[in-house]
C-alpha cells in the first residue's frame, strides 16, 4: 500500500454516496466519525478542509495522486474535527470557523486565525453572520511553561514594525538555551478571496486568483484553471497545455532566485543576495518585456486560452534554459563564500516525519526527504523531465541545495519543453458544460497550490484554495523550538514563507 493507496480511510469514503464523479463522496455523521478514527493508524495524506456553506469538505490524495473528498453536513454548525489524528488540519480548521462560524469538535485549537475582532461581522460566509464585540479581544497565544519556569522572556516580532518583511506576529519564547517555544499569529493580511470569488465570471476569478501570492501567480491560476475546466468538462489543447508548463518553470526559477537571495542576506553571504537578485532581474525583466507582465500574471485562463504567441512563449523558454548553466556556476560560486557552510548546516531542520506529519511537500519538503511533486499529477508534464531528486538533511543548507537543483531542472525542462513542443494550431477551446464542480492543482515554487470550484452559468459559485504557506507555518513553529535566536530570520526565510497565501 503506497501512501494510502486501497487502504481502510480512502475505502471508508467512497462507501459514501458519489456526488461528484469518483471523487467526492458524502458521508453521514456515523461515516465521518468512522472516517476519522480510520485516519488514526491510515496513512491517507491530508491535503485541505473548507466549507461551502453547507457542507464541510476534507481533501485527501490516495495512493499519493488520486484526489479524494468526504463531504459530511455540520449537524447544529459542528463537526467532528480532523486534527486530532492529522495536525495539518488545526489552521483551515480555525479559518473554517473564521469564516462560516462552524465549529469542528475535538479540535487541537479553536482560537481565531483570520478574525482579529475587527471585522464588521463575525462568521461573514456563514448562513447567518454574527455581530462583533468592541473593543477587540487581544490575541491569545499558547503559553510557554520553559520561560516561566527558566525566568526567560518573550519576544515578539512584528506585525507592524518598521521592517520590511510580510506581516505576521512571531512570538518567540527565550531561555538560556535558546528558542524555547515559537507561535505564529497570522491573519493581517486576508484579503477575502474565498468571498470575492462567489459570482465572478470564469476569467475574472482567474485574474484574481493570480494575485493570490506573490511569486506564484502562474500556480494559482493554473491550479484554478483546472479546477473549472474539470467542472466543465474542458480539455485544453496541447499548445496551452505546453505553455502551462513552460510558464510554470519559467515562475520557478524566478522565485526559487528570490527565496535564494533572501536566504543569503539572512546568512550575511551579501555576495550571493547580490547574484541571484541579478539573476532574478534577469528573469523578470525579460518576461515584462515579453509578456507585459513580469510577475506572468494573466497569461493562463480557463478554458486554454493564452495571451501571446506560442512562438514567443517557446523562444522565451529558450533565453532562459540557454542561461542556465552559467546562471548555476555563478550561483555554486558564491556558495563557497567562507563561512556560509557553516552557517547553514544543522540549522533550522525539519525531520522527515515531521514533514509528512504536516503535510508538508515543495522545495521544504523534498530537502527533508520527502518526495512530493505535484507537477506529476499535471497534464503537459514527463515523468523524465522531474529528475532534482531530494535531499535528506532537511536543514537550511539541504532547502539552499534544493533549491538549485531545481533550477537547473527547470531549465531543462524549459529547454525539452521548447524543443519537443509541437504547436498544434487548434483553435480556443471552448467550455464544454455551464455546470459542476472539479478539482484542479499545480506544484508551485513553494509546493503544490489546490483549488476546488462549483461552477453553474458561466460563474463560480463556490471556490476554495489551498496554497502551502499554512503547513509552512505550522512546520516553522516546529523547527523554530530549539533553535538559536539569532538563527530565525534564516530558518523563516528558508522556507520562503508567504504570509499573504497563508491569510487567504
Amino acid at each position: 500500500m503506497r501512501n494510502g493507496a486501497n487502504g481502510p480511510a480512502a475505502a471508508l469514503i467512497r462507501q459514501g454516496e458519489a456526488e461528484a464523479g469518483a471523487w467526492r463522496f458524502r458521508l453521514d455523521e456515523d461515516g465521518w466519525h468512522g472516517l476519522v478514527e480510520a485516519l488514526r493508524d491510515d496513512p491517507l495524506p491530508f491535503v485541505g478542509l473548507w466549507s461551502d456553506g453547507q457542507d464541510v469538505h476534507a481533501l485527501f490524495l490516495d495512493g499519493g495522486e488520486s484526489p479524494l473528498v468526504a463531504s459530511v453536513v455540520p449537524e447544529t454548525g459542528r463537526y467532528l474535527g480532523l486534527s486530532s489524528v492529522r495536525p495539518a488540519a488545526s489552521l483551515p480548521e480555525r479559518c473554517l470557523h473564521d469564516l462560516w462560524g462552524i465549529e469542528a469538535m475535538n479540535a487541537r485549537d479553536v482560537r481565531p486565525w483570520l478574525d482579529h475582532g475587527l471585522w464588521t461581522g463575525t462568521w461573514p460566509l456563514g448562513a447567518r453572520p454574527g455581530p462583533v464585540s468592541w473593543p477587540p479581544d487581544p490575541p491569545e497565544f499558547r503559553p510557554i511553561p520553559a520561560v516561566a519556569r527558566a525566568d526567560g522572556m518573550v519576544q515578539g516580532i512584528g506585525p507592524a514594525d518598521g521592517m520590511p518583511q510580510a506581516p505576521g506576529h512571531l512570538r518567540l519564547g527565550l531561555t538560556g538555551g535558546g528558542i524555547a517555544g515559537a507561535e505564529w499569529r497570522l491573519g493581517y493580511a486576508h484579503r477575502g478571496l474565498v468571498a470575492r470569488m462567489r459570482g465572478m465570471e470564469f476569467a475574472a476569478a482567474a485574474r484574481l486568483a493570480g494575485r493570490a501570492a506573490a511569486g506564484a501567480s502562474v500556480a494559482h491560476q493554473a491550479a484554478l484553471c483546472r479546477a473549472i475546466e474539470a467542472a466543465t468538462d474542458t480539455a485544453i489543447g496541447a499548445d496551452a497545455m505546453r505553455s502551462r508548463v513552460i510558464l510554470a518553470e519559467i515562475e520557478r526559477v524566478a522565485t526559487h532566485l528570490h527565496d535564494l537571495s533572501r536566504i543569503g542576506r539572512a546568512a550575511g553571504a551579501s555576495a550571493l543576495a547580490a547574484c541571484c537578485e541579478r539573476l532574478r532581474e534577469e528573469v523578470l525583466h525579460l518576461c515584462g518585456r515579453t509578456f507585459g507582465h513580469r510577475m506572468l500574471m494573466d497569461l493562463v485562463v480557463p478554458g486554454g486560452m493564452l495571451d501571446g504567441d506560442v512562438a514567443t512563449i517557446g523562444a522565451v523558454a529558450g533565453q532562459i534554459a540557454g542561461r542556465g548553466d552559467d546562471m548555476l556556476r555563478e550561483i555554486r560560486r558564491h556558495l563557497a563564500w567562507p563561512g556560509l557552510a557553516g552557517r547553514v548546516r544543522g540549522c533550522g531542520t525539519l525531520a522527515e516525519a515531521m514533514a509528512r506529519a504536516l503535510g508538508v511537500g515543495g522545495v521544504v519538503g523534498r530537502a527533508s526527504a520527502r518526495e512530493d511533486d505535484a507537477r506529476r499529477l499535471e497534464p503537459g508534464y514527463r515523468r523524465e523531465w522531474l529528475d532534482s531528486g531530494v535531499r535528506g538533511d532537511g536543514d537550511v543548507a539541504a532547502r539552499i541545495d534544493q533549491r538549485v537543483a531545481e533550477i537547473g531542472g527547470s531549465c531543462r525542462i524549459l529547454a525539452a519543453a521548447r524543443r519537443d513542443w509541437v504547436p498544434d494550431g487548434a483553435p480556443r477551446d471552448v467550455l464544454s458544460r455551464q455546470t459542476g464542480e472539479g478539482i484542479g492543482c499545480a506544484e508551485g515554487p513553494r509546493g503544490a497550490v489546490w483549488y476546488w470550484a462549483r461552477v453553474a452559468g458561466g460563474v463560480v459559485q463556490a471556490a476554495f484554495p489551498r496554497d502551502p504557506a499554512l503547513t509552512h507555518v505550522a512546520a516553522l513553529e516546529h523547527v523554530l523550538d530549539g533553535a538559536d535566536p539569532e538563527d530565525a530570520d534564516l530558518i523563516v526565510r528558508s522556507f520562503g514563507l508567504s504570509a499573504a497565501a497563508a491569510d487567504l
